[in-house]
């Protein structure tokens, strides 16, 4: 007879303003099981973690812990149900010791007064070993491996000893050979009789990992697949597609051939990060990178704008080796950079549209004797903002207090008023509506037949099969393929295939512990 669910949700939907998040989502997990949630980005797998950890509330819908109905209002409600959940992005204090990470906003106290720093070391070591893991307590987290922040982000969790743990994409920045020690450590927990909720891109380790796989799409549960079924990454990857709203921009018989190179890049390394990456671009061409998280795409960008150490390598600007050492240098060679992190690496936030749509060309709109020409500036930054559609009052306006979507117009205007020939854009419609994506397709297309050079990143590969003449495929820091538009490669599921080459050999068996 089947056991009851230690954790159950039913119809539990989700809305944020101008975004349906979760429809009528149904999930459950036993103890001693492993259910994993897979989707695209944006299929409401993070969102739904949330609610179960007490981040977000949601609108409709019934949550049970062993049978009985429960409201969780709050990540410290979860916590005393019994659910720990250890967060996509990295909640570790780089400057502070293992044990103050692991008891932050938790310490032991003496006398209700004083910081008990040994008590909290010992226990500290304590829950590390019960993961199975030796770590200095007074190792500053900087210092550590990744697996090791990984770990120590799990024994946050365990600290409260939790029935439930939720481990939302801990992989991602992971090597092989750390993921796996990651695993043995969740088919541990399993064997205990924990109940492991386990988020993931990487198709091969969900497979081996899972005793379920629940597959969300456009918020919604479309397909749920048992060890048992023996379920393939084909079979996953064609219940998360669906119907997308990308149109392609770009004809299917423009000729490539016989264009110049403005951007070549001959293997080019940054230690465990990527490695060994060549690859030109020509003009008017847009060549697109296609990589899960934690394939080192953002940080090959990175260094190609000069904002991170190259190890090696060479990269040559219209055939002729240059230097990058910095974004400066970048920008002086013609190349720019959209990070996909606007708020926090691309626009200075109280300051107001003008100002950020001018920053980068100071210079470059200097007269002889290095004064601004303030007319000519604002002028153009007047233009773009019109050519753009940047809905604001006015130019003085402080770009914080604009939408997603125009604040990602104000960094693209950015660039076009210095008019350079090669932009690297890292996820150019992330956080902004259906129409601003629209908008900002329509615009890259445009830049393309002014001649100029992009190599876009999107975590949507509808995204990229709209705007690129070109996708690379890049795994572990490493491109593995190329598909040219028109190639019969050139879809959604081959190149979600490519994505998602095997890398893992780990499983976890019903009720044991069993690592290959």
């Amino acid at each position: 007879m089947e056991t009851m669910p230690l954790l159950q949700l039913k119809g539990i939907s989700k809305a944020f303003p101008g975004v349906q998040a979760l429809k009528a989502v149904d999930f459950s997990v036993r103890k001693g099981e492993v259910v994993s949630l897979v989707g695209q980005n944006g299929a409401g797998k993070s969102t739904l973690v949330s609610i179960i950890g007490g981040i977000y509330s949601h609108d409709d819908g019934d949550i049970f812990i062993d049978g009985r109905n429960v409201r969780i209002s709050n990540p410290a409600v979860a916590e005393g149900l019994g659910i720990g959940l250890v967060h996509q992005e990295p909640t570790l204090v780089a400057n502070m010791t293992v044990a103050a990470n692991v008891f932050l906003n938790r310490e032991h106290l003496r006398k209700g007064l004083f910081l008990n720093f040994r008590l909290m070391k010992e226990d500290t070591v304590r829950v590390l070993e019960s993961l199975g893991f030796s770590l200095d307590p007074d190792l500053l987290v900087e210092n550590l491996r990744l697996v090791e922040k990984e770990v120590v982000e799990i024994a946050k969790a365990m600290l409260l000893k939790p029935r439930i743990l939720i481990l939302d994409e801990v992989t991602a920045p992971l090597n092989a050979d750390e993921a796996n020690h990651l695993f043995k450590l969740v088919c541990e927990l399993k064997a205990q009789g924990m109940a492991i909720v386990f988020i993931s891109h990487r198709l091969k380790e969900v497979i081996q990992i899972s005793d379920r796989i629940v597959v969300l799409r456009d918020g919604k549960n479309v397909g749920e697949l048992a060890r048992e079924q023996n379920p393939s990454e084909k079979e996953i990857i064609s219940l998360m597609l669906g119907q997308t709203g990308f149109e392609s921009l770009v004809d299917g018989d423009e000729a490539q051939a016989g264009r110049d190179n403005l951007l070549s890049v001959r293997g080019l390394s940054r230690q465990g990060l990527f490695d060994d990456v060549s690859l030109d671009l020509q003009a008017a061409e847009i060549v697109g990178l296609a990589g899960l998280k934690g394939s080192g795409i953002t940080e090959l960008m990175k260094g190609l704008f000069g904002a991170l150490r190259i190890d090696s390598g060479e990269v040559l600007v219209k055939g002729v080796a240059v230097e990058i050492r910095n974004p400066k240098d970048a920008i002086h060679h013609g190349i720019g950079m959209l990070t996909n992190d606007r708020q926090k690496e691309g626009l200075a936030l109280q300051r107001g549209v003008e100002e950020n749509m001018t920053i980068s060309s100071l210079d470059a709109l200097s007269n002889r004797l290095k004064f601004f020409r303030a007319g000519v500036l604002n002028s153009r930054a007047a233009g773009l903002a019109k050519s753009l559609e940047v809905k604001t009052p006015s130019l003085k306006q402080e770009v914080q207090n604009l939408s997603g979507g125009n604040q990602q117009k104000v960094v693209i205007a950015k660039w076009l008023l210095r008019n350079l020939d090669i932009i690297l854009i890292d996820e150019p419609t992330r956080g902004v509506d259906i129409k601003t994506k629209t908008e900002i397709h329509r615009l890259l297309a445009g830049l393309k037949k002014e001649g100029k050079a992009m190599i876009v990143f999107s975590p949507e590969i509808p995204e990229l099969l709209g705007i690129c003449d070109r996708i690379l495929v890049v795994v572990s820091g490493r491109i593995v393929n190329e598909i040219k538009r028109g190639d019969p490669r050139f879809r959604e599921a081959d190149i979600l295939e490519l994505m998602h080459v095997d890398r893992y050999d780990v499983s976890c068996e019903a009720g044991e512990n069993q690592v290959m």
